[in-house]
């Protein structure tokens, strides 16, 4: 068995600490969720659990959160993730999550910023040509984690709205 030896909050998340020196980072909601408390025995097993299970959570709203500031692409929110001590797998789960919710979607944000530098390059270039504006605005959104195609179609996308 192994103990709870303090639930602390640390800026937006909560450490959980144990007494044999382990810990995890989860969100106040998970512990809220869990009924964790210090003093709080637990077997071995369910430790195991519950690292998986807060790694997870964490991810996702660490993700959910981000995705609220800003959009990004599904490679800019797993490198984000990954900065934030997030682990690849978990953050690939959580990404995946976030996709079939319809809250991730590299179309529809590369369509969004492809709009964008459209309107910005048009108010600089009124005679602007489509070859021109696709070239340098599908590269902008491989730079920033666009696949290719997906780029190269918000950028297709974009200039067929504004004809």
């Amino acid at each position: 068995m192994t103990e709870v030896v303090s639930v602390r909050p640390a800026g937006a998340v909560s450490v959980v600490d144990f007494d044999d020196g382990t810990s995890f980072r989860c969100t106040r909601d998970f512990i809220r969720r869990s009924h964790l408390s210090r003093g709080q025995q637990i077997e071995d097993v369910f430790v195991a659990r519950l690292r998986d299970s807060a790694s997870l959570d964490l991810a996702t709203s660490e993700a959910q959160r981000l995705n609220r500031r800003r959009r990004y692409s599904r490679r800019e929110m797993a490198s984000k993730l990954t900065a934030a001590g997030i682990s690849g797998d978990v953050a690939r789960e959580a990404l995946d999550e976030l996709e079939q919710l319809g809250a991730l979607n590299d179309h529809m944000v590369a369509l969004e910023l492809a709009r964008k530098g459209l309107r910005q390059a048009l108010s600089r270039d009124p005679h602007l040509q489509r070859n021109r504006f696709r070239m340098m605005q599908t590269r902008r959104l491989v730079l920033r984690g666009f696949d290719p195609a997906t780029a190269a179609q918000a950028c297709s996308d974009a200039w067929s709205a504004v004809q």
